[in-house]
């Protein structure tokens, strides 16, 4: 199985990443983040990720609700070109089936910190629909394959545009959920 490891980011950008200060799978799951792992080659990675995608209500046998691993990576190149934060108003899974991904998660109850995800293969996760994150790109991430999961379709998404997301519904929705905010 793959592990499943969280760390705080530095608030300076400029800052070494110290890896020190570990974030518990608890933690993500209180911000709305489902996260797991399952051992075995690409094809068993898939049909976890379906069962995991399906148990969370993704209708993973409607027509576009699943991402072929050359249409995600066609999706984490246009990621990599925007490099901003991402913020997504309908539900989104992924199963990271080889190499490996990072994310970097708001932490919303910790204003201003974020957390930084190491996705390896056999990682699954939930992206809460209205939480703030971001793919930061390396020389590891590259050639990295997985499947992705929608709770709408590819082609609809719901991305978020930067400036749009603080006032976003579905950012509300998260917020309130999250930190029982009105």
């Amino acid at each position: 199985m793959a592990a499943i490891r969280a760390y705080y980011l530095p608030a300076d950008p400029a800052s070494v990443i110290d890896a020190s200060h570990p974030v518990s799978v608890a933690k993500l799951n209180a911000l709305g983040w489902k996260i797991t792992s399952v051992a075995g080659g690409p094809d068993e990675i898939e049909q976890a990720g379906r069962k995991f995608a399906q148990e969370l209500g993704f209708p993973i046998t409607q027509e576009g609700s699943a991402l072929t691993p050359e249409m995600a990576a066609f999706l984490m190149q246009a990621a990599e070109a925007e490099n901003t934060d991402l913020c997504i108003a309908n539900g989104v899974g992924a199963a990271v089936m080889t190499g490996n991904l990072y994310i970097d998660v708001e932490d919303i109850a910790a204003a201003g910190q974020w957390v930084r995800l190491h996705l390896d293969a056999g990682t699954l996760v939930s992206v809460p629909t209205g939480a703030k994150y971001r793919f930061p790109f390396n020389e590891k991430t590259k050639g990295t394959t997985g499947i992705g999961f929608f709770k709408e379709t590819v082609s609809n998404p719901g991305l978020v545009a930067m400036k749009e997301i603080d006032n976003h519904p579905a950012r509300h929705a998260y917020l309130k959920e999250v930190l029982g905010e009105t």
